[in-house]
């Protein structure tokens, strides 16, 4: 019997080309929409920002989902994969590449702190020139129930290609959450899923809760 043989997709050198857009509207029931690079309304998100407005997602909420499926739509293009057909590879590898790849570029002042760097009063980072875990845990948050709300809805497609948590979290259903449910739960760590990286803490920052309060 022949042994068994995995491709791995050379996630480095995929070249993700940053087609299609998010487009605004004046139509209060269909404030946001995402078109594809043929400039084609992309209709299973356009459905599913208008679950997430009846679901009372605000317009500014609606905005950040159509911006994270902009990137799954982006990459899925670039891997050749229907939105339909991904599987947890392809998860896998959006993870591998949306941790590695660099964010566009953004004018800064001569004098700002380098990227990355921390400042020593208060303790915060300076945002780094790569994706920062809480992005890319909300990015998997926001296609996950992308995913879960077609196959609830339609019974298709089939599989997430981003997993559940190993328990389920109480009082989570659409509703999407990076951290903890809307009734307070615990989150419990999902597979594919960023690990928040511990906070620096300058000598005027003191510790804070990490239990989500509701809202």
């Amino acid at each position: 019997m022949p042994e068994h043989s995995t491709t791995v997709r050379d996630v480095a050198a995929l070249k993700v080309a940053r087609v299609g857009r998010v487009e605004k509207s004046d139509d209060p029931l269909r404030p946001y929409r995402l078109v594809d690079a043929d400039g084609t309304e992309v209709a299973a998100v356009s459905e599913f920002l208008h679950h997430m407005l009846a679901d009372d997602a605000s317009p500014t909420s609606l905005r950040s989902y159509a911006y994270e499926l902009l990137a799954w739509v982006r990459f899925l293009r670039a891997v050749d994969v229907p939105w339909h057909l991904a599987s947890r590879v392809e998860a896998r590898d959006f993870a591998l590449w949306l941790k590695t790849t660099k964010k566009p570029p953004r004018q800064r002042r001569p004098d700002a702190p380098a990227p990355g760097s921390v400042n020593p009063v208060t303790g915060k980072a300076v945002p780094g020139e790569n994706y920062a875990a809480r992005t890319r845990r909300h990015a998997r948050a926001v296609i996950r129930s992308f995913y879960e709300y077609h196959r609830e809805t339609h019974g298709r497609p089939l599989i997430n290609p981003f997993p559940q948590s190993a328990l389920p979290m109480r009082g989570v259903r659409m509703r999407i959450t990076t951290r903890c449910s809307r009734s307070g739960g615990p989150h419990v760590a999902a597979p594919i899923n960023p690990r928040s990286p511990s906070r620096p803490r300058g000598p005027f920052l003191t510790r804070r809760s990490t239990t989500c309060s509701p809202g």
